[in-house]
């Protein structure tokens, strides 16, 4: 798909997570997505809400806290948000500019997986507030973005249950391709480079216990709690005495935008790496975060990428990043049935795929794959062959095409469908109730009691505008 830009587009990207030398998936896709818009001719900014660092030749970067982000979405043709963004700051949606929704990460399925030691109803409030994020970009969105074919069925039911296909978007395209485009997450043009900064590789040599020759297991990501790490160490343990030199590297334990990262099956496997004698030993867990320009190095020094998962709803919509970076350095793969690249290993041959939580079946996987060198050979060879199709350029080629002449929506300005003139006139409250806590945080209750009277007559203008459909 090549898009023509009719004219430069003035485009704000907005994300939640840390921007900077060390970055997580949904600030790795803001990035690339600011880059690739860059690359097509516009003029654009990163935002970050949390924290902004570094900077880049092809984009602004930029502190998006509460002082500064109005000033940045002033005057934008189009913003693109993911995540959480427009919850807590829903006057992006009253700015004029076109939005574009990242939905990429089914936000809601990954909370249900989350931490539940505080009680079912902490549990479920976190859920609710992932739906009502979900809701109020579902509402606000002129054009969406999703990661697979799986996500855009989930996605599609969410918009029809909001009213948001009706017969203005249908009749705009019936095949809603002009609602909502399938844009995975992508990988870089540029292959990784094989050693540090410094000239050392990473793990081989490096790292206490793993010597140069060793076949290496990577891990690469975070361990959360709809991840299955514990099948892949016992795994390794059933492995260790006819491969001796055989080890395993968890990449990551730290996240760059949480405070804490000891989810409970992290904890397990580091658990159960000491019970069987393996941690440190065959088994590693790298503390912290790998610096997002120097991944490349520790994928290097990899022979085989692993991902292992549970099987449940947040398996079938997800789109695992970790294996994208599998993809970009030519890694075999083996991992989980249930998701997206599953379907791809299988299909293309990239490695092995095994039934969840099922040790004999890993083992026998990774053993076809060790004993057979030219079978890893084929399997990274093919690897090798899909990769640019998940080039980013090629990846967020829907969304290239989109900014090229951006659209509003066909039923923006116009509530219909399920959710009727109340329902989404309570939206609207809590939107606003949103921003009331945002401006309280800012300004302080006495800024707030100066500027109340302006403020409520203004609030009622825009109610009976929005009554009356204009």
């Amino acid at each position: 798909m090549q898009a023509t830009t009719t004219k430069p587009q003035r485009i704000l990207v907005v994300t939640d997570d840390a921007v900077g030398s060390t970055m997580a998936g949904p600030a790795i896709r803001a990035w690339n997505i600011a880059k690739v818009l860059a690359d097509a001719g516009h003029d654009v900014r990163l935002a970050s809400t949390l924290r902004a660092e570094g900077s880049s030749p092809d984009f602004a970067i930029c502190d998006g806290s509460p002082e500064f982000l109005p000033g940045l979405a002033r005057g934008m043709d189009v913003i693109v948000t993911q995540g959480f963004t427009l919850k807590y700051r829903p006057w992006l949606a009253d700015m004029g500019a076109k939005m574009v929704v990242d939905l990429y990460d089914p936000i809601h399925l990954e909370t249900l997986e989350g931490e539940g030691d505080d009680g079912v109803d902490i549990h479920q409030s976190r859920v609710d507030n992932c739906l009502d994020a979900l809701q109020v970009q579902m509402l606000a969105g002129d054009f969406f973005l999703c990661a697979s074919p799986a996500q855009r069925q989930l996605w599609l039911g969410h918009l029809s249950a909001l009213g948001r296909i009706n017969v203005r978007t249908y009749a705009q395209d019936s095949s809603l391709e002009k609602l909502i485009a399938i844009a995975p997450f992508g990988i870089s043009e540029t292959p990784p480079q094989p050693l540090l900064p410094d000239g050392r590789h990473a793990i081989k040599g490096t790292v206490a216990g793993i010597e140069p020759d060793d076949t290496l297991l990577l891990w690469a990501g975070g361990v959360y709690n709809w991840f299955d790490p514990v099948t892949l160490v016992r795994a390794v343990a059933a492995l260790a005495p006819e491969h001796p030199r055989l080890k395993l590297m968890f990449m990551g334990t730290k996240h760059p935008s949480l405070d804490d990262l000891s989810t409970t099956v992290l904890r397990q496997a580091v658990a159960t790496a000491e019970q069987l004698g393996l941690l440190a030993s065959r088994v590693f867990f790298r503390e912290g975060w790998v610096p997002y320009e120097q991944r490349g190095a520790y994928l290097s020094d990899a022979d085989i990428g692993v991902s292992t998962h549970f099987l449940h709803a947040e398996t079938a919509f997800s789109f695992r990043t970790r294996m994208l970076d599998y993809l970009w350095a030519g890694l075999p793969m083996v991992g989980t049935e249930g998701d997206e690249f599953a379907r791809l290993i299988a299909a293309d041959g990239l490695g092995a795929v095994v039934p969840a939580t099922d040790v004999p079946a890993l083992t026998a996987a990774l053993r076809r794959l060790l004993d057979d060198p030219a079978a890893l050979a084929a399997a990274a060879e093919q690897v090798r062959r899909l990769a640019p199709d998940y080039y980013w350029r090629k990846a967020l080629a829907p969304l290239v095409e989109y900014c090229a002449d951006p659209y509003f929506a066909a039923d923006r300005g116009h509530p219909s469908g399920v959710m009727g003139t109340a329902q989404r006139l309570g939206a609207g409250i809590d939107k606003r109730t949103a921003h009331l806590q945002e401006y309280l945080r800012v300004n302080g209750a006495g800024m707030l009691l100066r500027r109340a009277p302006r403020l409520a007559a203004r609030r009622v203008a825009a109610i009976g505008r929005r009554l009356g459909g204009s």
